[in-house]
């Protein structure tokens, strides 16, 4: 019985210290005096990144993320599967693709991309002198405690242990969606950006997976 409750144990402490190697969080948030609820509205959902699979993948994650709250999303490689980045862009050549969107209904448009990738090298230091409360004990951590006391033992010094050093690389993944209300006026059309840093995920999929749930929180 003690080795099942110990190997449930190590389990359990072992799928906290893996969830607690990444972290996500909004790196900043922007929403203009015209958004309102998106759920009454057909929202277009586009990836921009020359990988066609990483595309399919991002856009769809959000999707999913974005229906579950309610909100009417598509992703832009099933709406328009022949749709190519615009390369030449012309305020004409923009107004036809805008055109184009609002033609099927999608008055909402969301581009996403990856900003910057950061690295950054951590040093962590462990072992060296134990604590403090190890060396003096409870009883003698303030001063008056320790000198009212005639009858305190002379303290052994600390503990040493051996101190290593070790280096680690964190890479943080900052990412970008930017919303705009099609049917508005030109000036008017941006609704929110949102940018997301996503630190040590374990996979690809994981960056997916929490900028998606990021971002449709703050599009809710």
């Amino acid at each position: 019985m003690k080795n099942i409750f110990r190997s449930l144990f190590l389990l359990v402490l072992t799928a906290i210290f893996l969830s607690s190697c990444s972290g996500m969080q909004i790196a900043s948030s922007y929403k203009s005096d015209d958004f309102e609820t998106l759920r009454n509205k057909k929202m277009l959902v586009i990836a921009r990144t020359p990988m066609e699979d990483v595309r399919k993948a991002y856009e769809l994650d959000l999707v999913s993320k974005l229906k579950a709250k309610g909100v009417n999303a598509v992703a832009s490689h099933v709406a328009f599967p022949d749709l190519k980045r615009i390369d030449n862009k012309t305020a004409e050549r923009i107004t036809e693709v805008i055109a184009m969107f609002r033609k099927e209904g999608f008055d909402i448009l969301t581009l996403t991309s990856l900003k910057d990738v950061q690295e950054l090298d951590v040093m962590r230091r462990e072992g060296g002198y134990n604590s403090f409360d190890e060396f003096y004990g409870n009883k003698y951590i303030t001063l008056v405690a320790y000198y009212d006391d005639v009858t305190a033992p002379p303290r052994l010094g600390p503990k040493e242990m051996d101190e290593q050093i070790t280096y680690t690389t964190e890479t943080t993944y900052v990412l970008e969606a930017v919303t705009y209300n099609l049917s508005l006026e030109e000036e008017k059309r941006l609704l929110s950006v949102s940018t997301a840093e996503i630190t040590n995920p374990d996979t690809g999929k994981g960056v997916r997976k929490a900028f998606a749930k990021i971002v449709a929180n703050e599009l809710k």
